[in-house]
């Protein structure tokens, strides 16, 4: 007689995730980010890059040794030109927009925090992003309601 045994896998994320929502380029952001909390990020020489979408995200990082810590800011959107074919435009490009995480198309910019952050310390960080002058507002969004979360795993 043999016994059937199930496993039951339940995705955990071991990040906190902040949207932001701004006017600012995302090196404009990055470089007051640094500027307006304890970090340093810098930009990797490698976007996050989707061959199958056709597209790149601005992706910046700060690993904190002392902290244990890992921030990383992520542009949403990828704005890109298109060839069109038809005859109909009176011009032969289109500009083009490209989603990370396509559900949360209000948000321009994701910053994931690995670590250990809570509530109080994600209040504080919220209140200093939200008074970056051209950020519109900045709030925190729980990965588990994100359909395409994998994207988010790098």
């Amino acid at each position: 007689m043999s016994k059937v045994i199930a496993l039951d896998y339940e995705h955990e994320h071991d990040y906190e995730l902040i949207g932001i929502n701004s006017t600012l380029e995302d090196y404009r952001l990055a470089y007051l980010l640094n500027k307006n909390l304890p970090i340093n990020l810098v930009r990797e020489p490698k976007d996050l890059d989707f061959s199958n979408m056709n597209c790149s995200f601005a992706f910046y990082n700060y690993n904190c040794e002392k902290t244990f810590s890992s921030w990383s800011l992520l542009a949403n959107r990828h704005v890109f030109i298109s060839n069109t074919v038809e005859k109909t435009n009176l011009f032969n490009e289109e500009s083009k927009i490209s989603y990370l995480i396509s559900e949360k198309k209000e948000v321009d910019f994701f910053f994931k925090l690995q670590g250990d952050f809570d509530s109080k310390s994600l209040k504080l960080l919220l209140e200093r992003i939200n008074k970056i002058k051209g950020v519109i507002a900045s709030f925190t969004i729980d990965p588990l309601t994100l359909k395409s979360e994998d994207f988010l795993i790098y």
